[in-house]
């Protein structure tokens, strides 16, 4: 009977043993497959600014290598002061650009007692306001019912490719109507470096991030690394108050 125990008991510490080996060979595996695609979109893409507007926000984009920026202005056309929370463009000269628009829903501050409220810019919804300056940039006919849902690691997008002719203009739409950020990402570049760009802007739509995400991302962690309470379907943290 003793014998007999002590072959089952065997038997257990093997199960148990080999139960460790699989789970510590799966997480260094792991491991091994983060660096090797975090050094890929280190060598695809420049580090994220962090000074600005866009790292205010909590609003985590990493542009394509090669591209500096944020430019001084808005380089894609003039925007009505006040229209969007935040307007980023990052160029490489005759190449290619990136041009970032985005509201944020903040809890305002009340107003002091006796002080009028300041006159703000008329905004329609975030999406067909979008729409409505690259149709007036590019002279095209463009709905955001044309928009196809395109998921990127565990971002979604509406996406929609504009064929110039001579060159592409990609553009993502991030978050909804209900959402605390609303951001587009406008890609543009020509035709012929459509093969050697599309990747590296793939890679810059899986690193973005917003919110308590983006938040950790500036501070040097991993962007997909969710804390406890917060799962990839679930909205972005609130942001701070104006």
């Amino acid at each position: 009977m003793k014998r007999l125990a002590m072959v089952v008991l065997g038997a257990g510490f093997v199960v148990v043993l080999g139960c460790g080996t699989q789970n510590y060979e799966y997480r260094l595996e792991d491991t091994i497959n983060q660096r090797k695609y975090q050094k890929r979109l280190d060598d695809n893409l420049t580090d994220a600014p962090t000074k600005g507007k866009l790292e205010e926000l909590q609003i985590y984009v990493r542009p394509p290598r090669n591209m500096t920026g944020p430019t001084q202005t808005f380089q894609m056309t003039v925007v009505e002061p006040g229209k969007f929370d935040v307007e980023s463009s990052f160029i490489e000269q005759d190449k290619q650009s990136l041009h970032i628009l985005g509201r944020v829903k903040r809890p305002k501050t009340p107003a002091k007692k006796g002080t009028a409220p300041a006159e703000s810019t008329p905004r329609g919804d975030f999406n067909t306001d979008v729409v409505e300056l690259v149709k007036n940039v590019y002279g095209v006919e463009l709905n955001v019912a044309d928009f196809k849902e395109e998921k990127k690691q565990n971002n979604t997008f509406k996406y929609k490719l504009i064929d110039l002719n001579a060159k592409n203009v990609q553009i993502y739409l991030y978050g909804t109507k209900t959402s605390p950020y609303e951001v587009a990402l406008i890609f543009e570049y020509p035709k012929a470096e459509h093969n050697a760009l599309n990747s590296r802007i793939g890679l810059c739509l899986e690193s973005f991030a917003v919110g308590e995400k983006a938040r950790r991302a500036f501070a040097g962690g991993e962007a997909d690394e969710e804390p406890a309470g917060e799962g990839p379907g679930e909205e972005p943290s609130t942001p701070a108050p104006l």
